[in-house]
């Protein structure tokens, strides 16, 4: 299609001067992006040009524009790796580990999800309840009382357990953190932007170790594919149903898109998991009040006991907590968007080719639709109704996150157990530091004093950045 708006058709909105405004801006935003994120709101609006002529980028603040982009994915592509102005080589493992669904598009993208999709729905996952339970307990046997746990491991690793049974049917603490721990380690480069501005594969610099760490995701993937055949394929687990789709008609899902669909998943699965279950935890444990409410609950529905499927659906409470947390927390604080075509945003006529950024992060702060917006209320979500392109910790729109039903059972089931038996307290005298080019974790770790349930603890003073993302009495 032939590009009719040309290239300087979005110079009517505001944003940073063209030369000297926009590479210091970059710069911040490679090691300040949430601050960079709401500065750009605060001084431009809800729609701010950021770059035109080769690179056309605006960033986007507000759910009508959301809603506007996420709801037409055909005219809107994710980026994908042939979408990123940086090529990589032809058959390189970092094409095979992120050729998974959320980095997918258009026709084979459409055939895949609605293929996966049923085994997703809310009706299916609850299949998955004992494992949940017998997961978390099994995790937790080993924890000392009154000892000092990073919550943000101890939660990572958690995740990593519960994801594997659903998406890999395989032995949590084999298989699971082998490859939870691999991917994390390729995750951590291929967002490091020094690894994309200097795309040299030579050793010492961060491309060159983004190029290793795939390399050896794709060995681990394939070592779990081949252990998965070996002891046999069943419907119980979405590696299975991807195994079989691929020996069955590997035009329609070839071996690269069954590597990259395991890695995806598996990390769709426990990398907002873990962040929701350790930043839920901390919260509650500063804020009291809150914390009574869910254990009030906790105690009226399950008396103690194990969470039954039943239970799990009735806790308005506790989902109000996980729900709070997600939106200060989300997991993706920011997400982007290629336009196919022409396109009119706001009023402003757009080019083919342009980059739209949207910002969860920011939109979860708009106090126009979050009143309070900076300060922890599980309350609201007992009252208030946000579409789904106001609150977006599972993206929206048709490619809305395939896992969202498990996710949230998965938390319920894991909160509601580790609520009941123990009590969290923030070490004194830690801070609370948080880092993340597009995610939200505790710098240092998240140390916490563990101990049997007795009652509510005290909130416990502590400093640290997270006072500019929440704000505690």
């Amino acid at each position: 299609m032939t590009t009719l708006i040309t290239k300087t058709a979005g110079d009517s909105i505001p944003g940073p001067a063209p030369l000297l405004g926009r590479l210091p801006l970059l710069l911040r935003f490679a090691f300040h992006p949430l601050e960079t994120l709401e500065d750009l709101r605060r001084r431009y609006g809800s729609m701010v040009r950021l770059g035109f002529g080769k690179y056309p980028a605006v960033v986007v603040f507000d759910p009508e524009y959301n809603r506007q982009v996420l709801r037409d994915p055909d005219s809107f592509y994710a980026y994908e790796i042939d979408l990123v102005p940086l090529k990589f080589p032809e058959n390189s493992s970092v094409r095979a580990v992120t050729t998974g669904m959320p980095l997918m598009n258009g026709p084979r993208h459409d055939d895949h999800r609605s293929a996966l999709l049923p085994y997703f729905h809310r009706k299916f996952v609850t299949r998955y309840h004992d494992a949940c339970v017998e997961v978390t307990l099994r995790r937790t046997a080993a924890w000392k009382m009154d000892a000092v746990l990073d919550m943000r491991a101890e939660m990572e690793r958690l995740a990593m357990w519960l994801g594997t049974v659903p998406v890999l049917g395989l032995d949590p603490e084999k298989e699971g953190e082998a490859i939870g721990r691999q991917l994390e380690r390729t995750m951590k480069t291929l967002f490091n932007p020094f690894a994309l501005l200097f795309p040299y594969d030579i050793p010492g610099l961060p491309f060159h170790a983004l190029m290793k760490h795939a390399a050896e995701m794709e060995r681990v993937v394939r070592e779990v594919i081949a252990r998965k055949k070996a002891e046999g394929l069943n419907d119980s687990d979405i590696l299975s149903v991807l195994i079989q789709m691929h020996e069955e008609d590997p035009a329609r899902m070839s071996e690269e898109e069954l590597i990259g669909h395991t890695t995806t998943m598996f990390r769709g699965g426990y990398n907002p998991n873990g962040m929701a279950l350790y930043w839920t935890i901390f919260l509650l444990s500063q804020h009291p009040a809150a914390l009574q409410k869910v254990l009030d609950e906790l105690d009226q529905a399950m008396g103690g006991k194990d969470p039954t499927p039943e239970a799990v659906e009735k806790l308005p409470w506790l989902e109000g907590a996980i729900r709070e947390t997600m939106r200060l927390f989300p997991a993706g604080t920011w997400t982007g968007r290629l336009a196919m075509r022409d396109f009119e945003l706001g009023g402003h006529p757009l080019p083919k080719g342009t980059w739209i950024v949207m910002s969860p992060y920011v939109v979860h702060r708009t106090a126009e639709i979050f009143p309070e917006p900076y300060r922890f209320k599980p309350e609201r979500w007992l009252t208030e109704y946000h579409s789904a392109y106001e609150f977006m910790p599972f993206s929206a729109g048709p490619r809305y996150c395939i896992g969202t039903s498990l996710g949230m059972m998965q938390l319920k089931i894991a909160l509601a157990i580790l609520l009941q038996r123990f009590s969290f307290m923030l070490q004194p005298g830690a801070r609370v530091d948080c880092t993340g080019l597009n995610s939200i974790r505790p710098k240092n770790g998240l140390p916490m004093l563990v101990r049997e349930r007795d009652g509510v603890p005290a909130p416990v003073p502590f400093k640290g950045n997270i006072h500019k993302m929440v704000q505690f009495d």
